[in-house]
């Protein structure tokens, strides 16, 4: 198997390797709190369709935090 590396110009975030497990999990948890917050402000302002896909977004997030939450424990 041919292990390729992306350039680093190309990858637009990279985790701290310093960061132990608990914190990064910690540091996901606080990403999906914020993205659940925004998508919920977005979808309340629009209507229909669009409405409930911003919705489902929300709720993607927040069984994506649930899963990160448990693994906390």
């Amino acid at each position: 198997m041919i292990n390729v590396t992306p350039e680093i110009s190309s990858i637009p975030f990279i985790a701290n390797q310093a960061l132990s497990q608990e914190q990064a999990l910690i540091h996901a948890s606080d990403l999906l709190r914020c993205a659940m917050a925004a998508a919920y402000e977005c979808g309340d302002s629009l209507s229909g369709a669009k409405r409930d896909l911003a919705f489902s977004v929300v709720h993607l997030v927040e069984m994506a935090n649930v899963m990160v939450e448990r693994s906390l424990r």
